[in-house]
C-alpha cells in the first residue's frame, strides 16, 4: 500500500520540519508491539532510510498485528497489503524450506550475530533459496538469539533429566531433537507460554532471549540453563512493485541500507536481548551446562539432520547438497563472535 504525499498543503504541513514533504509514505507490518526488540529495530531501521532520504521517504507502523495477523503477514507483503513486514520465517513452514536448515538444533550457531552472517550467505549461495525469496525485495534475512532452556521447578544437570519434561518447542527440527533427548515436545503458540508454565501445563520451554524477556517468563520459571539450542530465521521483506516505483536515487539509498547492513544490526539488536535478562533474572538461577551434558544432547543430531534433509527432498529439493552447503558457511563464520560477553543495541556501528 504505496501513499504518495502531494500537493501544496502537505508541502506546507513540513515547512517548519527538518526534513522536505514525504514522496514516499510506505507501510510497516510487525506482529511484535512496539516494545519489542523487532519494534524497536524496525523503526531504528526505518528512521535511518527517513533520515538519509532526508525525509522523502517515511513510514507508518502497524505494531502488534494492528494491519494483519502474524500468520497473514507474508500475503500481505506479497499482495501490497503491507509495503514492509517483519516476520519470523518458521510461521509459514515449507514456503522458505532452506531457511529452515537454521531451525536444526545444536547446528554450531549460537547467537544472532553470528546467525545473521550465516543466512545471509545461505541467500547468497544457494540458488534454491534465493528462488523462494524471488517474489520480494529482500531488506534483510537474520536470526533470533539462540534458544536456552527455561524449567519451572526442576534444574537439569543431566541429559537424562530431560527425559519425560514437557518442554514448549517450536519447529520441525526442534521436535525431531526433543523427542531424541527424551523431551516430551509440546507445540504451544508463543503468546500462550507464560499461562502454560504458570499452570503447570508445561515443565518448561525453549524460547529465545528476547521472548524470555519480552514474555516475563522469569516471573513463571526458576532455572535457566545457559545452552544455545538454536536459533530461528527472521525476514525484513518488501514488496517488490513498492520498491520499484521508487526513482533510482531513493532505490540506492534502500539498497545500501539493506543486505549486509540491515541484517548485522539485526544481529546485535536480537543478541542484547540475552542482557536483558542476565541484567533483571529477578529470582531465576542462571547456569551454564557442563562439557558433558552438551555431548549427550547432540549425540543423536545425525538423526535429526537426516530427518530434515528428508524434509528437503520430499519439497522436490536436492537435501543432502544443501544441507551440506549450509554446514560449510557455519564453519566459515565460527569462533568469529565471542558469546560469553553480553552486547547491547548501542554495540551497533553501522
Amino acid at each position: 500500500m504505496l501513499v504518495v504525499a502531494m500537493g501544496f498543503f502537505a508541502l506546507l504541513l513540513a515547512g517548519s520540519s527538518a526534513f522536505a514533504a514525504a514522496e514516499f509514505t510506505f507501510t510497516v507490518q510487525n506482529h511484535d508491539p512496539a516494545t519489542s526488540i523487532g519494534g524497536q529495530y524496525l523503526e531504528a531501521w526505518c528512521g535511518k532510510i527517513k533520515e538519509v532520504s532526508g525525509g522523502r521517504i517515511d513510514f507508518v507502523y502497524y505494531h502488534g498485528g494492528s494491519l494483519v495477523g502474524a500468520a497473514d503477514a507474508v500475503d500481505a507483503v506479497e499482495n501490497g497489503t503491507a509495503d514492509i513486514i517483519w516476520t519470523a520465517l518458521n510461521l509459514f513452514a515449507g514456503k522458505f524450506s532452506v531457511a529452515e536448515s537454521i531451525l536444526v538444533p545444536m547446528n554450531g550457531i549460537n547467537g544472532a550475530r553470528m546467525g545473521a552472517k550465516v543466512i545471509m550467505d545461505m541467500l547468497a549461495e544457494i540458488p534454491e533459496m534465493q528462488a523462494q525469496f524471488a517474489a520480494y525485495k529482500v531488506i534483510q534475512l537474520s536470526t533470533c538469539s539462540y534458544m536456552p532452556l527455561s524449567m519451572t521447578s526442576k534444574k537439569v544437570e543431566k541429559a537424562d533429566d530431560l527425559k519425560g519434561l514437557r518442554m514448549r518447542v517450536a519447529g520441525t527440527p526442534v521436535i525431531y531433537w526433543a523427542k531424541g533427548v527424551g523431551i516430551s515436545p509440546m507445540t504451544i503458540p508463543t503468546p500462550e507460554t507464560y499461562e502454560s508454565l504458570q499452570r503447570g501445563v508445561i515443565d518448561g520451554c525453549a524460547n529465545d532471549w528476547h521472548n524470555i524477556a519480552a514474555l516475563k517468563l522469569t516471573e513463571v520459571t526458576k532455572y535457566i540453563m545457559d545452552v544455545p539450542i538454536g536459533v530461528s530465521p527472521l525476514a525484513v521483506l518488501m514488496n517488490k512493485d513498492s520498491y520499484n516505483g521508487l526513482p533510482d536515487d531513493l532505490k540506492a539509498i534502500i539498497d545500501k541500507y539493506s543486505g549486509a547492513y540491515a541484517s548485522d544490526m539485526a544481529g546485535v539488536y536480537w543478541d542484547s536481548t540475552r542482557a536483558w535478562v542476565l541484567d533483571n533474572p529477578g529470582k531465576v538461577e542462571i547456569y551454564s551446562p557442563s562439557e558433558q551434558f552438551v555431548k549427550d544432547i547432540s549425540a543423536g543430531n545425525d538423526a535429526v539432520r537426516t530427518e530434515f534433509i528428508n524434509y528437503l527432498n520430499g519439497k522436490g529439493l536436492e537435501g543432502e547438497r544443501i544441507y551440506k552447503k549450509f554446514q560449510e558457511i557455519i564453519e566459515r563464520h565460527k569462533g568469529k563472535f565471542d558469546f560469553s560477553k553480553p552486547v547491547n543495541i548501542s554495540d551497533f556501528k553501522g
